[in-house]
């Protein structure tokens, strides 16, 4: 879950990640409050009634998004989303978002004004179920991510880098949580030449990206559901620093092969094999 979100930011400072392939497996959901295992049915329950929704992915398993399309349209029909939140395509772009889901503009055009090659690159097709459903239910979609050019800005050479009005148009951000801390920093570890100061920056970047997030969620009219990377589902990055800002109650769904030790989210769904005790 930590690399792929870790891997975003790097490949914001060069190219475009790869497409992905094609992959199959047979999920298993785990409630993480109890640790015992639980049915679609179930989950979809506990999460109907929810503000927010936050539904997370590993970009390039398709097995995932295809979870995804699953709980949206279930969380749909028992209790009708307004809003479509999605990682993969930043705020200045909105209006292209717009012009989709009114049928105003066609898939090209789409992933051309949001410039999904080079800005995502993830292949479009996994994605285009739920912009599909979204347009076809008459939901809101909507662009959540800080423009790369600013995130790449900070990883590189940090946010006095920055023009001072994009400085001054920063969300407000909480840099005391540890675990979110904790969390990105060991990932970013895992790549080498990473000294302390360029953890500091790239740590910055991952933060502004969070709330940036965060901020935009809370200003969007719920119910509403987030497809995001693993990473920023997490309690501690998205959904709490929204929360902060009114966004709340609000329910967790994140992917992963195996139980880890520590979930910060409400529900995971196995795409591995079952654990020994399920």
């Amino acid at each position: 879950m930590r690399w792929l979100s870790i891997s975003i930011l790097l490949a914001a400072c060069g190219g475009a990640p790869v497409h992905a392939e094609e992959a199959t497996a047979s999920p298993v959901i785990i409630d993480v409050a109890t640790g015992q295992r639980v049915s679609f049915d179930a989950m979809v329950t506990r999460l109907v009634g929810a503000r927010v929704v936050y539904v997370g992915e590993r970009h390039d398993r398709a097995e995932d998004h295809r979870a995804q399309r699953a709980i949206l349209i279930a969380l749909h029909a028992q209790g009708p989303a307004r809003a479509l939140g999605f990682e993969m395509v930043q705020r200045p772009f909105q209006a292209a978002l717009d012009a989709y889901a009114r049928g105003e503009a066609d898939e090209a055009e789409l992933l051309s004004e949001v410039e999904w090659e080079t800005r995502w690159g993830f292949d479009f097709a996994m994605y285009r179920p739920l912009l599909e459903f979204g347009r076809e239910h008459r939901l809101r979609l909507v662009g959540l991510n800080a423009p790369q050019e600013t995130t790449r800005t900070i990883a590189r050479e940090g946010v006095q880098a920055l023009d001072e009005a994009t400085r001054e148009g920063l969300p407000e951000m909480n840099r005391d949580d540890s675990a979110h801390r904790a969390r990105v920093i060991d990932a970013l570890s895992h790549h080498p030449g990473m000294d302390d100061a360029m953890l500091e920056r790239f740590y910055t970047a991952q933060l502004v990206w969070d709330e940036t997030m965060a901020e935009t969620v809370a200003a969007t009219e719920g119910p509403m559901i987030v497809f995001a990377g693993g990473m920023h589902v997490v309690r501690e990055a998205i959904p709490m620093r929204a929360a902060r800002r009114g966004a709340e109650p609000y329910g967790i769904v994140v992917f992963e092969d195996e139980m880890p030790e520590e979930a910060a989210a409400d529900f995971v769904w196995l795409t591995g094999p079952l654990p020994e005790d399920h």
